[in-house]
């Protein structure tokens, strides 16, 4: 992959096949959010006030010298349960099962950040510039699939939190030992869980493009700009817009989740 483009987009046949959510997250899983974060960390979706901010704040983060991952992943997907599974990760972030892999991604950021300094020269800009002629909207199907995959997922959510939830209190200890974390953490990532799978229940999908946009990227070991391009999928969800790559980072959390208990289910 061209590691100027740094958002993993899901590829269409031309027949506006739906990315595989599920097998994204589950190749993501392994390093938690790597694939979402350290390919496609790119992508700030709380507060987008139109389908195309999305793709501004792109272009900051493909600017970004450093990374933290709670901070991004509450970016990300801070319209449909941000919040909660940033404190997923803030509450875990003292589990030797997590620390080391939060800690990966915030370096391999931040190698990324040099990686371009030396490629293109320390004053090196990558810009990203929506193409609207060539946006596409999706259809009532399309939005209807979406919804019910969301829905499939906050069940995931809900069953994970509510079998977690029934541990008995000697389990819950062992649990908690195992994960190197105080008990009310896991209590309190339990309840995330739960809010998270209900939230996510319950989503309202009402809008969805299918993006394109420019990338122009500059520096001082460039002779002239070079250029790319790339491909997004935007869906307004409970009124804030968010990117596809956001709802498999919501994936590769359960994953990672439902790795780390295990053995407890």
């Amino acid at each position: 992959m061209d590691d100027r483009n740094f958002v993993a987009q899901p590829e269409f046949d031309g027949q506006k096949k739906r990315p595989d959510w599920k097998k994204i997250a589950v190749i993501a899983a392994v390093v938690l959010v790597a694939a979402a974060l350290i390919v496609g960390l790119c992508l700030l979706l709380f507060n987008s006030s139109s389908r195309t901010t999305p793709i501004k704040v792109l272009e900051k983060y493909a600017n970004a010298k450093e990374i933290e991952v709670e901070t991004v992943v509450r970016d990300m997907i801070g319209g449909i349960e941000g919040n909660n599974a940033a404190k997923l990760i803030r509450l875990a972030d003292d589990s030797d099962e997590f620390e080391d892999r939060f800690e990966e991604l915030e370096e391999d950021a931040a190698d990324a950040h040099q990686d371009k300094r030396d490629e293109y020269g320390k004053n090196f800009k990558i810009r990203y510039k929506n193409d609207k002629e060539v946006e596409e909207k999706l259809d009532r199907d399309e939005l209807k699939d979406y919804k019910s995959d969301l829905k499939s997922l906050g069940e995931d959510y809900a069953a994970l939190g509510k079998t977690l939830g029934k541990l008995k209190s000697g389990d819950l200890k062992d649990l908690a030992e195992d994960l190197d974390m105080d008990v009310k953490d896991v209590k309190a990532c339990i309840e995330c869980l739960k809010t998270i799978g209900q939230k996510l229940k319950g989503a309202e999908i009402t809008e969805g493009y299918d993006l394109e946009y420019l990338i122009t990227i500059t520096g001082s070991e460039l002779d002239e700009p070079e250029e790319d391009d790339g491909e997004l999928t935007v869906l307004k969800i409970n009124g804030k817009w968010v990117s596809t790559q956001g709802l498999s980072l919501l994936y590769s959390i359960y994953y990672a989740v439902q790795e780390a208990v295990g053995s407890y289910l």
